[in-house]
């Protein structure tokens, strides 16, 4: 298994894993308590990890892997925005835009206070568009690369 094949695994077993935990955000994502209930939190704090987790697999790590086994870039610390670029010439990404907006979403979680409620679901609200995004892009990713026979398809 290449370090592509073992990134798209890692991947797959996030998304298996945040699955739950959107599914049950879906539901209390409007409760008025949904920060004062221990097990709302839990759910909460869960989901979040993992979205951050799949952000970094997929734009920090995947995007670059992917890259440099097509032989787009020759070096995996070429420059984010290049990578981005790149990225949607070879119409794995829809723009440029969109990334940025998923990294504005992190930096939003990173910054906010506990006691801005309204601002937290906010937020929330967010990461769970956010989430929805990042399944797009993978997919998006990884079809192609099944469709080039670049990964084979574990199935």
């Amino acid at each position: 298994m290449n370090v592509l094949e073992k990134r798209i695994e890692v991947i797959d077993e996030l998304l298996k894993g945040i699955e739950y935990d959107y599914n049950e955000l879906k539901i209390i994502l409007d409760d008025n308590d949904i920060f004062d209930n221990p097990q709302k939190r839990r759910v909460i704090n869960s989901f979040l990890f993992t979205f951050s987790k799949l952000q970094d697999n997929i734009g920090g790590k995947l995007f670059k892997e992917v890259l440099y086994e097509l032989k787009e870039i020759e070096f995996k610390h070429t420059p984010m925005l290049d990578i981005l670029y790149k990225l949607e010439q070879l119409n794995m990404l829809e723009n440029v835009e969109e990334w940025e907006m998923l990294r504005e979403i992190r930096n939003d979680l990173a910054h906010e206070y506990p006691m801005e409620f309204e601002n937290r679901k906010e937020n929330l609200k967010k990461a769970v568009w956010g989430y929805n995004e990042l399944q797009k892009i993978y997919s998006k990713i990884k079809n192609y690369l099944l469709d080039k026979n670049i990964i084979k398809d574990e199935k």
